[in-house]
């Protein structure tokens, strides 16, 4: 379900060049968010949040569609992280929501959906937007403020873990 792209949550109306590029992108943001995050649900309200944190900058923004990518998975590993937190001080599983819009994953999907979200948050997020965004190290290392060899080792060690998962 595609959230009101006119309206921002405060009333407030976001800019058309924006709306065009939030309906142009939706699919493929919620995809990049989704598998950091891990739920289609907390995706749609990262892409969401992304969308209010973009448009309130968007006069100085040079690329809108990276600057949207990049908020969007920042506001994913936001929620993935509170997740984490909130499970680990409930010692609880969650239940399994219904994710419709993924069911027709193949199992080989499914599989690395699985591994990915047991990477630690940074290592996934590294890895979807190389991997799945086609960022390189210097573009990923500039948007989280650090090195570019702290990209590639969270890469690095976050392919190593999804090879042992994906091997059992």
């Amino acid at each position: 379900m595609i959230k009101d792209p006119v309206a921002a949550r405060d009333g407030s109306q976001w800019p058309p060049e924006l709306v065009a590029l939030y309906s142009r992108e939706h699919p493929q943001l919620v995809r990049a968010a989704f598998l950091v995050c891990g739920s289609v649900a907390s995706a749609e309200d990262a892409v969401h949040d992304a969308m209010s944190r973009v448009a309130a900058r968007w006069d100085g923004v040079d690329n809108g569609r990276s600057y949207l990518y990049v908020a969007a998975v920042n506001a994913a590993r936001d929620s993935a992280r509170r997740d984490e937190r909130s499970t680990r001080l409930f010692a609880s599983r969650r239940v399994p929501e219904r994710d419709d819009d993924f069911t027709r994953l193949s199992a080989e999907s499914m599989a690395l959906r699985t591994a990915l979200l047991r990477l630690p948050v940074n290592q996934r997020a590294a890895i979807v937007l190389r991997y799945f965004l086609d960022w390189d190290d210097d573009e990923i290392a500039q948007h989280y403020g650090v090195r570019p060899a702290t990209v590639r080792s969270w890469v690095h060690r976050g392919i190593g873990r999804l090879r042992r998962d994906l091997e059992r």
